[in-house]
């Protein structure tokens, strides 16, 4: 058994307070079975387990899509889940919870009024990994999603996207669609946060997965629109150098605070418009509806913000998707955007730069907690990717 195999596992039983995990067909042992599930793969690991109960939900666990899936993974997902769907038997790795008390599908069906199951996935190893619950009904129609807090860290995640979606869902928009805040909730003393689904077409997509959906990104930043004003003079730029001077190795503190120095003389004094970003608004985390664009995962919604962070995010994100990330391959992304400002005599573009120091809070917070090794690589990059920046 690997490793994710073997986590993937160890979290389901944790759903469960006191039981096991035991292969399907194990003999009997007294203890209830409080659910039974598939090992189904994305990849080389098992990382999701599907409901068997239900041959429909079953099904649907396989039908995610977002503009990052390609048409041969769309057309596997389809595929997949109508075969399931058809012949639930083809699910043949199968394990059962048995044992332990009332569960978190206990707590979801009196938070939500019905009778409930779940599929779970953990995804791959990050720093921000957690449980992640497809939540269907007894028909295996989905009702919603339910994210639970893991670590201190995920915690944190959970709860700052709940307070994120409270915000958002409280305006109209025209091109951004959020999910539905369901509920935020806790359990065994983790957050739970409970939205409802939204349901993207398989073969809808993005004319160019690599620009950025900009129409719907302004209508973000703008919605949430204050005075402009002086970077100097921002509680956002404060909280920029809060979190350097918070940071635990004295070598990355002092090279971030010099880049910041170096930024602040830049930018320090130019008027800037300030809005919100969605702070993770990438490929993956959105899917196109008509003139709509579906998007979640709003645990680094930030308002107060320098406008136009977020395409930036988009654009670094998807030039570098699949590849080791690189210093060479922040600034190509950043410069095939053509996010310079030729006003200040060639030196780097404001929004660049202020886009960078967001990130680099973000990422070098997370280098010392649990996991942070597979961000390290990451923020080094871009710190160094700043610092040349910061030198044009």
């Amino acid at each position: 058994m690997s490793a994710v195999t073997s986590e993937l596992l160890e979290t389901v039983a944790e759903l469960w307070p006191g039981a096991d995990v035991v292969p399907a067909g194990t003999a009997g042992d007294g203890r209830p079975v409080r659910a039974r599930y598939a090992l189904l793969s994305r990849g080389d690991d098992p990382t999701v387990l599907v409901p068997v109960e239900s041959a429909t939900a079953a099904g649907a666990s396989l039908r995610r899509f977002s503009t990052a899936s390609s048409w041969w993974e769309t057309t596997s997902r389809v595929a997949a889940g109508a075969a399931v769907r058809a012949l639930p038997g083809l699910l043949r790795q199968r394990v059962e919870i048995r044992g332990g008390h009332d569960g978190l599908a206990v707590h979801l069906s009196e938070v939500l009024g019905t009778p409930v199951s779940f599929s779970l996935s953990i995804g791959t190893a990050r720093v921000n990994r957690k449980p992640v619950l497809q939540v269907f009904d007894e028909e295996g129609r989905c009702r919603a999603f339910a994210k639970v807090g893991w670590s201190e860290n995920t915690c944190a995640d959970v709860t700052a996207e709940g307070r994120a979606l409270a915000t958002v869902t409280a305006l109209e928009y025209q091109h951004v669609v959020p999910p539905p805040l369901l509920a935020r909730t806790s359990w065994a003393g983790r957050p739970v946060l409970v939205i409802g689904p939204l349901q993207p077409s398989p073969w809808r997509r993005h004319r160019r997965a690599w620009t950025p959906p900009e129409e719907a990104m302004t209508e973000l930043a703008s919605s949430f629109a204050s005075p402009d004003g002086r970077l100097t003079d921002s509680a956002w730029w404060q909280r920029q150098w809060e979190a350097t001077g918070a940071l635990v190795d004295p070598v990355l503190r002092g090279r971030f605070g010099r880049a910041m120095e170096r930024v602040d003389g830049i930018v320090g004094r130019r008027a800037l418009s300030w809005g919100a970003w969605h702070g993770d608004w990438t490929p993956w985390n959105m899917a196109v509806s008509g003139d709509a664009v579906l998007l979640w995962d709003w645990e680094r919604f930030e308002t107060g913000v320098p406008m136009g962070l977020d395409p930036l995010h988009y654009v670094v994100n998807s030039f570098n998707s699949g590849v080791p990330a690189s210093i060479e391959g922040v600034l190509r992304a950043l410069c095939f955007a053509s996010y310079r400002d030729r006003s200040l005599g060639g030196e780097p573009h404001v929004t660049s730069l202020l886009y960078l120091v967001a990130i680099l809070t973000r990422y070098l917070r997370l280098v010392d907690v649990p996991g942070g090794e597979h961000i390290s690589p990451r923020a080094m990059q871009t710190l160094v990717a700043l610092e040349r920046l910061t030198q044009v």
